[in-house]
């Protein structure tokens, strides 16, 4: 699958279709006939595809999340998009206050050894 055939699944995916997100974001919907030859959008202009389709510019053209980002952060990713908005804060402060807590810990060990 090459990026144009990704861009047009996902719009699927969001029951949308390309003419329709390149309208919704202000751009030429003339591009499309160069997505189809292989050639990629600019920087700015990829960036807002791949926020319209929720999704991020590694997927859209390699077709694949390249990150490196473990198992255990990515899920502290997931949960903490999951939280409601008026909760993030309090999130964050308890996690620092955690990494704090422990950091402390670790140079109290690091002295008594």
């Amino acid at each position: 699958m090459d990026f144009y055939d990704r861009i047009r699944a996902l719009c699927k995916e969001k029951h949308t279709s390309v003419t329709t997100m390149l309208l919704e974001l202000g751009m030429s919907t003339g591009c499309t006939g160069n997505w189809k030859k292989g050639q990629l959008p600019k920087g700015d202009a990829l960036a807002a595809v791949a926020d319209y389709l929720g999704t991020s510019i590694d997927y859209i053209i390699f077709g694949e999340y390249r990150n490196d980002i473990t198992d255990d952060e990515q899920q502290l990713l997931d949960l903490y998009r999951q939280t409601p908005e008026r909760a993030k804060y309090k999130v964050l402060c308890d996690l620092e206050k955690i990494v704090e807590e422990e950091i402390e810990k670790l140079a109290k060990e690091k002295g008594a050894g």
